[in-house]
């Protein structure tokens, strides 16, 4: 939904000061307040506008209710039907200013909420490092409303900022309905919808510099400018599918964003950046405010990450045989290190559900603790777990445990609450037949501190590289589960759980003086998460190539997560979710998992592989020697770009930019660039990339846009520059499509030519 951000944002006008109106200078910004029109406006010191109050609608304005919000098994589903009627005829009464900061107050002409009453105020951020007139600086702003029974603060709305379970299918059909329509088989709304994701970051950037961040953790719904009246539903029974490119807007749409927050009261930072490449420069700014990610270990940049599933003995048989196909390989990423149960499928077919019971497997993983150790001495390779924060309960567990920490937790109270009991008993989740597990309550900082110690033994006492930290969407938000900290509402700690979950673990690495020689990869997120995680995976994607949930969603996902601060990213290559259904089945295939390794190449900051859920439906990189040759192949073109990513990642250390970056960046004028989703992305400034999507195509169909701009924002002659294709050398004039050769291993990629200094 790139391209309708950038279009609705492009068109509106710049502010100018009413007549009657107050105009207040603080730092780079103006901020002019019109007592008579009732209207706010905000400029930089280029004059260009940074917040400007729209002339058909209130800058503020006020409901009272809350969203609907139900779940099962991670999929929430979120209505506002029952939000009252807005109060939106907002009245400006006075303006104080001050040296540093501007506090509008008024109330509400409406008939139903003439009692309100409201405050904003915008301020310079004094935690801000730079000069006071530095034009990249922020304003903190912060509104309330008083009145009875206000809930929501109307700053209005239609992505909903809320982390959950993406879905299956998210849109792409028929696989979307078939699960949404069918709650029996993997709980209510599985198939999620074109909204639905693991990382809920209330921030968005703009190509014209604009950049806002929302400071709280509660649920969100940002509105494009879709110019909807209809109350917002994403549920089973109504949900945004369909072409992506037309997104949720309606017939009149306007330019106007708006920002509903469920509270009484809501704070934030604004900006816009007046030097530079706008969309850069506002991602910079962003992450001044939300935190960049620390950096990767540079063993990380090497080589493949192997996902395998199956005991010591087919393990070490895999890494052989890989290093004997001159594999590249770092380290071999083991899920099913805890032990691994049976479960049976569609058609009969076996499922690997995993234990979450954190030791290693009696059965699978029988010397461990040497086991390890001789990995990386033997053949260099590194091991990486995983882990979450479920405890399962052993009790039937065939292969026997050590130590069941399911019952130590329980007994200790560590367990988001079972409220329903009101015994303080554990909220149970069920992973399939005869596997139940607790959640643990990560608002109580006991229990952050007791799991912190139980990784540290359980997990680093062996010399591991790192592990896949996964889940952080589930924590039910009703009256049926209770957290035992007793300062925060399991409501209001949904969004946190994931950040919490995050930090716990870089502070168990650092703890241990092990944070520059580890990776943490996590899929759930929100706002503040990103400097607690060396890592993301944007997962999990089906196993196919479609847009909403397929290879070409890593993209889209990638350009995103990057915008909101999140460049070290990465997927499952070859995908994560089999579906064996009625309606059709999603394996995977040696094509797929081919062209899916050559985007990871170009696109993640790690080159890892999945199994899948069902691993025996698919082809896997050590299938035979052909898919070990290809993946091989893949993993040494992703070594090869090594010097180039690293200096990518020391300018996003120093500025925040990401490194997978939509083609606007570059053509911010340019109508076909902005409607790219996921056909192209830039690598940097200097690699065009055009992934090949359709598996039996041996030529690439490719854009090649206009070059307007450069990283620093200066225009450039585009006439002066070409495209030159990676493979064959040939040159290409900009503002043009082509068709080039693109056979197994060769994606269409171009370079800026000439190359600048990077």
């Amino acid at each position: 939904m790139q391209s309708r951000l950038v279009s609705a944002l492009a068109a509106a006008a710049l502010a100018s000061p009413r007549v009657g109106a107050t105009a207040t200078s603080y730092g780079p910004f103006t901020v002019t307040v019109s007592t008579n029109a009732s209207s706010l406006s905000i400029v930089n010191s280029a004059g260009d506008q940074v917040w400007k109050s729209a002339s058909d609608r209130a800058f503020i304005s006020a409901s009272p209710g809350l969203t609907t919000i139900t779940q099962a098994s991670g999929n929430f589903q979120l209505s506002s039907n029952d939000v009252g009627t807005p109060c939106q005829a907002a009245v400006i009464s006075s303006s104080l200013s001050s040296s540093d900061s501007v506090e509008v107050t008024g109330s509400f002409a409406d008939s139903t909420c003439s009692g309100w009453t409201w405050t904003i105020s915008f301020a310079l951020d004094a935690s801000y490092a730079g000069s006071s007139d530095d034009d990249s600086q922020p304003l903190v702003f912060n509104a309330s409303v008083a009145g009875d029974d206000v809930d929501n603060v109307y700053l209005a709305y239609e992505v909903p900022v809320w982390t959950r379970e993406g879905g299956v299918g998210r849109g792409e059909e028929p696989v979307t309905t078939y699960l949404n329509a069918n709650a029996s088989i993997s709980g209510a709304f599985a198939g999620g919808s074109l909204l639905t994701t693991y990382t809920g970051v209330a921030s968005l950037a703009t190509s014209l510099g604009r950049w806002f961040v929302l400071d709280g953790t509660k649920y969100a719904l940002i509105d494009l400018a879709s110019n909807t009246t209809s109350a917002f539903e994403d549920t089973a029974a109504g949900y945004l599918a369909g072409n992506i490119t037309e997104g949720d807007r309606v017939t009149g749409s306007t330019t106007t964003v708006e920002i509903m927050y469920e509270s009484a009261s809501v704070s934030g930072w604004i900006g816009r950046a007046a030097k530079g490449n706008p969309l850069l420069e506002a991602t910079n700014s962003l992450t001044k405010v939300t935190g960049r990610q620390p950096e990767l270990p540079d063993w990380s940049h090497d080589g493949a990450i192997l996902g395998i599933q199956g005991g010591q003995d087919f393990v070490e048989g895999v890494i052989q045989n890989a290093l004997a196909a001159d594999m590249p390989l770092v380290s071999v990423w083991l899920q099913d290190w805890s032990g691994t149960r049976l479960q049976t499928g569609a058609y009969g077919i076996s499922l690997h559900r995993l234990w979450w019971n954190w030791e290693p497997d009696s059965t699978l993983y029988p010397t461990w603790v040497e086991w390890v150790p001789h990995l990386q001495s033997t053949y260099g390779v590194r091991t990486m777990s995983y882990i979450n924060t479920f405890l399962a309960n052993v009790s039937t567990k065939s292969t026997g445990y050590n130590t069941s920490f399911y019952a130590i937790a329980a007994s200790e109270g560590r367990f988001v609450a079972n409220a329903t009991a009101g015994d303080g008993s554990a909220w149970t989740i069920t992973s399939g037949p005869g596997i139940d597990a607790g959640l643990l309550d990560l608002s109580n900082q006991s229990t952050v501190d007791w799991f912190k110690a139980l990784v540290k033994k359980q997990y680093f006492s062996v010399p591991i590289s790192g592990m896949m930290q996964d889940f952080g969407e589930y924590l039910l938000v009703d009256a049926s589960v209770s957290l035992s900290s007793g300062t925060v509402s399991p409501r209001v700690f949904h969004n946190d759980y994931s950040t919490v979950w995050a930090t716990l673990l870089r502070e168990v690495v650092t703890e241990l003086g092990l944070e520059n020689d580890t990776i943490g990869f996590h899929r759930s997120a929100g706002t503040f998460s990103a400097k607690h995680t060396n890592l993301f995976w944007v997962g999990d994607q089906n196993i196919d190539v479609s847009r909403e949930d397929g290879m070409r969603a890593v993209v889209s996902s990638a350009i995103h997560v990057g915008a909101s601060g999140f460049a070290q990213t990465h997927s499952d290559i070859g995908g994560y979710t089999n579906t064996l259904a009625t309606v059709g089945n999603i394996t995977r295939n040696a094509a797929l998992l081919g062209r899916w390794g050559e985007l990871g190449a170009f696109s993640g900051t790690a080159f890892r592989t999945h199994e899948g859920n069902i691993p025996q439906m698919n082809v896997q990189a050590y299938t035979n020697e052909t898919t070990r040759a290809y993946h091989a192949y893949n993993a040494r073109l992703f070594r090869s770009l090594k010097p180039y990513r690293l200096a990518l990642l020391d300018e996003y250390q120093a500025n925040g930019w990401p490194i997978v970056r939509h083609p606007i960046v570059y053509s911010p004028n340019d109508s076909v660039a902005r409607s790219v989703i996921d056909e192209t992305f830039w690598l940097g400034e200097a690699l065009y990339v055009a992934p090949v999507y359709d598996l039996s195509a041996s030529s690439v169909e490719v854009y090649l846009p206009p070059l307007q701009v450069d990283s620093q924002g200066s225009a450039v002659n585009s006439s002066a520059l070409t495209y030159r294709h990676l493979w064959s050398g040939d040159e290409y004039a900009p503002g043009q499509t082509v068709t080039v050769d693109a056979p197994w291993g060769k994606p269409g990629v171009f370079m800026r030519w000439p190359v600048t200094e990077q």
